[in-house]
């Protein structure tokens, strides 16, 4: 099958997009997301780096790829919300902050010590 836009393999498309539902029942999570035109995705696949997955909150902002401009060979990246990204914003160079929907939070700074918090929580710590 030929696409139109196989004729330019240079075009990508990226749109921003907000999360308005997600399904993390099967063995791949599905997306549903609205453009700024819109238009409604609904994919599975979504970029996350090896060792980590989340399930992104609804109202999270982030971008849909379509590599060669096709909607079939669409990704997700970069998936944030908002409310979370100002409880953990004003990073130095070379800090960073794996967080949790619970304001929990696991602090790399730049000293080289790991800070993990979590409000009203407990830390669990198990060695196999």
């Amino acid at each position: 099958m030929t696409y139109h836009a196989d004729t330019d393999i240079g075009r990508n498309v990226i749109r921003r997009v907000e999360i308005i539902e997600v399904d993390d029942s099967g063995p791949i999570q599905k997306i549903t997301a609205m453009g700024l035109a819109d238009e409604i995705f609904t994919m599975p696949l979504r970029g996350q780096m090896h060792g980590m997955t989340g399930v992104p909150k609804k109202g999270a902002i982030g971008y849909v790829m379509m590599a060669n401009g096709r909607p079939d060979q669409a990704f997700f990246l970069g998936i944030e919300h908002e409310d979370d990204r100002k409880n953990f914003a004003n990073r130095a160079p070379g800090e960073s902050t794996h967080y949790g929907g619970e304001k929990q939070e696991v602090y790399h700074d730049k000293e080289g010590n790991t800070h993990i918090k979590t409000p009203g929580g407990i830390v669990y710590v198990n060695c196999a």
